[in-house]
């Protein structure tokens, strides 16, 4: 895995690495760029921030981003998500749907975007349970238990995406490695698509390589098609597919991610053009507006 620079030659850094010295959310900082307070270029496929800019924004953002009051701040929400993911997750393991969903309701309740339910709550509940189960520590039924439940959360969810009007910013095929069973990962990348005003193909879990081929023919103003890996053990039947699509769609840019594709040197790897950390990411790459 390569390490992300701190600061490059030209005195610039990357968005997600400005999180980090900021002590933001990511999705804090993106909309800093979207707002025009936090100056910045997408190059390569990262937006970049200038030093002396991010330095300047670091001075004015006070008690939301630096000095005491703003380390108090964030440790607070710190607590606040955390506690969220720590009941989301026994209920989850338990299979109980209407208690998962009492969790989320807080959470919109207070205030919290949809995306950030996705990204900064029930993705994360999910990696958890993911590595308790491989580590031996969950079993299998509470792992299955709080996929089902999880499924039903997210059909919950994905209606408060919708946008209104034609969408503008091209069409995406998503969906998951031949073989790969995992829907989730998928559905959180179309969703937040939808909401940044991109036309979506989801092809959900599994999807055979003729598929994605059929899926990106049909597609009108076709702008990427994204394979989703959550199974290690379906690295080659990604990589094919991203090897027949390169063939069939040459202007496309191809996508690998998912949580078993970590950084963009294991997407190129696998035949992608590009990678993106989480959604978000995604739209940014890609262009999509708020």
């Amino acid at each position: 895995m390569t390490a992300e620079p701190v600061r490059d030659v030209t005195g610039e850094v990357p968005l997600t690495t400005a999180a980090r010295q900021l002590g933001l959310h990511y999705m804090t900082v993106y909309r800093y760029v979207r707002l025009g307070r936090l100056p910045a270029e997408q190059r390569n496929g990262r937006w970049w921030v200038q030093s002396e800019d991010l330095d300047q924004l670091a001075s004015s953002t006070g008690g939301d981003g630096t000095g005491a009051d703003g380390a108090r701040a964030r440790g607070a929400r710190a607590r606040r998500w955390s506690d969220h993911r720590r009941h989301l997750v026994a209920r989850l393991m338990a299979g109980d749907a209407p208690g998962s969903w009492a969790v989320v309701e807080r959470v919109l309740a207070g205030g919290s975007p949809p995306t950030s339910v996705y990204l900064q709550l029930l993705a994360p509940a999910l990696r958890q349970i993911g590595e308790q189960w491989a580590a031996g520590t969950t079993s299998v039924r509470a792992e299955h238990q709080a996929a089902a439940v999880a499924i039903r959360m997210v059909g919950r969810l994905s209606p408060r995406f919708a946008r209104r009007g034609p969408p503008k910013a091209g069409t995406v095929v998503l969906g998951g490695a031949p073989g790969d069973p995992h829907l989730i990962p998928v559905t959180i990348v179309a969703d937040v698509l939808r909401e940044r005003g991109f036309g979506v193909v989801d092809l959900g879990a599994n999807v055979p390589g003729a598929s994605f081929v059929e899926a990106a023919q049909r597609a009108s103003n076709l702008r990427a098609v994204g394979v989703s890996l959550s199974d290690v053990g379906r690295r080659d039947a990604a990589s094919d597919v991203l090897a027949d699509l390169r063939r069939k769609f040459p202007q496309a840019t191809l996508l690998a991610g998912g949580p078993v594709v970590s950084n963009r040197d294991e997407a190129c790897r696998l035949g992608a053009d590009d990678w993106a950390a989480d959604a978000i990411g995604v739209a940014l790459l890609l262009g999509g507006r708020d």
